[in-house]
């Protein structure tokens, strides 16, 4: 497996897709700084997991298919003697490390600008939770939209995530069927984490969404969702090439 990861990493060194390491983090903080400092580390958080996470994956699952796309419409994949479903796999967890690595230049950007307004550390263990229960709550989206991107292109991923997680995501993380909505699940553990009801405003103690119990919940949902739709779209890349279906 390890050469088709650097086989991937390759494809993606120097490309656009490693400037997204710092500018997704920085361009969330500076919008969350500007839209209100006095809540700045509980808007930043609400804000990364309703725009700016989705919007980075969407952006990353539609730059590797467009990295292959553009080169060779894919046949410089399927003509290799290699296992697709690898290759396929590769793609997914080098886009799952890239996303891990986003989410540490986020912690260091969120620490930096705190220290430097407020001359202490902001980054906290409720931080460091919020961050990998965001990761573990969203690592499903990025089979979904490799898969997406290369069936239906990059405005169809990027808007379709974007129009889930705010039209479906914000309004349905709150209510007690949050479960039934992949795109609540990451904006509904925030609440218990950091503090922060969905639509952005602080919780009183003792408010419902601050129950603790649905992280276990959440996190399992979701890995099990990201192992269901990984299987699923690397059996789908696999058959199109054998049918001599090249293309998107």
């Amino acid at each position: 497996m390890i050469p088709y990861l650097r086989s991937e990493r390759l494809k993606l060194k120097r490309t656009f897709s490693t400037k997204l390491f710092f500018l997704v983090p920085v361009a969330n903080v500076a919008f969350s700084l500007l839209m209100n400092p006095m809540y700045f580390v509980s808007n930043t958080i609400n804000w990364w997991s309703i725009l700016f996470l989705p919007l980075m994956l969407a952006l990353w699952a539609s730059l590797t298919h467009q990295k292959e796309q553009l080169a060779s419409r894919y046949q410089g994949v399927y003509l290799l003697p290699v296992s697709l479903r690898n290759i396929w796999l590769a793609k997914l967890i080098v886009i799952s490390i890239y996303s891990l690595a986003a989410f540490a230049a986020y912690l260091l950007v969120l620490g930096a600008v705190g220290m430097l307004f407020t001359g202490e550390s902001i980054i906290t263990m409720a931080t460091f939770m919020s961050a990998l229960v965001l990761w573990l709550t969203t690592l499903w989206e990025i089979p979904l939209f490799m898969w997406i991107a290369k069936k239906w292109g990059a405005a169809a991923a990027i808007g379709t995530n974007i129009a889930c997680a705010m039209g479906l995501g914000i309004p349905l993380s709150s209510r007690t069927f949050w479960w039934a909505c992949p795109w609540s699940w990451s904006i509904r553990l925030m609440a218990p984490i950091a503090g922060v009801h969905p639509n952005g405003t602080l919780l009183e103690p003792g408010h419902a969404l601050l129950d603790m119990k649905v992280l276990p919940v959440g996190v399992g949902m979701s890995l099990l969702l990201t192992a269901v739709l990984s299987m699923l779209t690397m059996q789908r890349f696999g058959p199109q090439i054998r049918s001599g279906k090249g293309g998107r």
